[in-house]
């Protein structure tokens, strides 16, 4: 009897954690994603020397549109979509330094 009262509790348990897992994995990919674009774009844009990698990243990404570029990259990246992925970066707009 207790088993079959456990055994409904076990397997959404089971179910939430198997989901969770698979949200943290696709957000690490992401952000894996996004690093590769990052990258391609200090081949682009260059930074300038002794500016972090942080605030370099982020004069990239204060511009929505920007934000927006990176994100069709990630995306197009996700797809395995080459033509789509150097649209966006070819769309990134260099900060002024």
């Amino acid at each position: 009897m207790a088993l079959t009262k456990i055994l409904p509790l076990l397997i959404c348990l089971t179910a939430s954690a198997s989901a969770a897992a698979e949200s943290a994995f696709q957000s690490l990919q992401f952000e894996q994603h996004k690093q590769q674009v990052m990258t391609e774009l200090k081949k682009v844009c260059h930074q300038p020397k002794g500016m972090t990698d942080t605030a370099w990243a982020n004069s990239i990404l204060s511009s929505e549109d920007n934000q927006r570029h990176v994100r069709e990259a990630t995306v197009a990246i996700e797809r395995n979509n080459t033509q789509n992925y150097w649209d966006a970066i070819g769309k990134v707009e260099c900060p002024e330094m």
